[in-house]
C-alpha cells in the first residue's frame, strides 16, 4: 500500500498514468474514442500525485528535484503531461492525450529502474544564483517539449502509414490530420529549440566562470543534443527535412537526448554521486553536493 511519502505519490502517479493509457489504448484498438471524463480524471489525478511527489522531494533538498536520473525522468514526464493538458485546452487534437499518457507511463516505469529511484531525494543543490536555477528549469522544460514532439511525430508516422495502407479503422480513424500534426510539430520544435538555446547559453556563461566544473564528455554530449535540434529546425525551415524523415528525426533526437542524460554523469562521478542532466550545466549548478 502506498504511503504519503514523496516516493509514494510518485509511484501513484506512474500507476494512474499507466492505467489511463491502458484504458485509452483498449478503446482505441476497438475503433472507439476513449471515455474522456474517465481518462482525464485518471491523468489529472496522476499529474496531481506526481506534482505532489516532486514538490515534496524538492522540499527535502530546498531545490529543484532533478538531482538524479530518477528525478529527472519524472520531471520530464511531468512537463510532457502538463504541456498536453495545455494543448488539449487550445488545440483539442484527438488522441494527443492518449499518446502523452503513454509517454508519461513509459518514462515513469523506466524511471523505477534508474539510480536513485528508491533513495532519498537528491535535488539540485542551492546555487544561490537564480539564473542557474532558471537554467536548470529551462533545460528540463525543453526536454519535456522534445518528448511531446517525439509523441506527435509518432502520431504523424502512424497516420501517414494508415493513409498509405488505406486503413481508416481503429486507431487510424481517430488520429488527427497530417496537416494538424505537422503544424504542431513545427511549433513544438521551435519552442523546445529556443528554450534549450537559452538554457545552454546560461550554462556556458557559468562554465566560463568556473571552467573545471563540468566534464568534457558531458559538455560535448550536451552540445550535440542542442546542435542536433538546431540543425533539424534549420532543415525544416528550409524545407529540406519534411514529412516522414522529419518525424523520424524528432524521434531519434529525443531518444539520443534521453539516453545521454545519465551515462555520462555515471562515468564521471564517484559511486555515491547522483546522475544529473547533461544540459550544459556545471557541478555547481546541478549538484554541488557531489563535490
Amino acid at each position: 500500500m502506498l504511503d504519503n511519502t514523496p516516493l509514494g505519490f510518485l509511484y501513484a502517479g506512474i500507476a494512474l498514468y499507466t492505467l489511463g493509457f491502458g484504458v485509452a489504448v483498449f478503446m482505441a484498438l476497438r475503433g472507439k474514442e476513449h471515455d474522456r471524463p474517465v481518462f482525464y480524471t485518471l491523468i489529472i489525478a496522476g499529474f496531481l500525485a506526481q506534482s505532489t511527489g516532486l514538490y515534496l522531494r524538492g522540499l527535502e533538498t530546498h531545490s529543484l528535484p532533478v538531482g538524479n536520473a530518477f528525478e529527472l525522468v519524472q520531471a520530464l514526464a511531468w512537463v510532457a503531461v502538463f504541456l498536453n493538458l495545455i494543448l488539449r485546452a487550445t488545440l483539442r487534437l484527438k488522441l494527443l492525450g492518449l499518446f502523452a499518457a503513454g509517454l508519461a507511463a513509459v518514462l515513469g516505469i523506466a524511471s523505477l529502474f534508474l539510480p536513485g529511484a528508491h533513495a532519498q531525494a537528491a535535488g539540485v543543490a542551492e546555487s544561490g544564483n537564480p539564473w542557474i536555477e532558471f537554467h536548470v528549469a529551462l533545460a528540463v522544460f525543453s526536454y519535456g517539449v522534445f518528448g511531446l514532439l517525439a509523441v506527435t511525430a509518432i502520431m504523424y508516422l502512424l497516420q501517414r502509414h494508415g493513409l498509405q495502407m488505406k486503413r481508416n479503422r481503429g486507431i487510424f480513424r481517430l488520429l488527427p490530420s497530417l496537416a494538424e500534426l505537422d503544424a504542431l510539430n513545427r511549433q513544438l520544435l521551435l519552442v523546445g529549440a529556443w528554450a534549450l538555446s537559452v538554457a545552454v547559453g546560461l550554462g556556458v556563461l557559468d562554465w566560463f566562470q568556473q571552467p573545471g566544473g563540468v566534464s568534457v564528455a558531458k559538455l560535448v554530449v550536451t552540445i550535440l543534443v542542442w546542435v542536433g535540434y538546431l540543425i533539424a529546425a534549420w532543415l525544416r525551415w528550409r524545407g529540406r527535412l519534411v514529412a516522414r524523415a522529419y518525424a523520424w528525426s524528432c524521434v531519434a533526437l529525443f531518444l539520443f537526448a534521453i539516453l545521454s542524460l545519465w551515462p555520462v554523469e555515471a562515468g564521471h562521478h564517484a559511486p555515491a554521486s547522483s546522475p544529473t542532466p547533461t544540459s550544459a550545466t556545471s557541478n555547481n549548478s546541478i549538484s554541488k553536493s557531489n563535490g
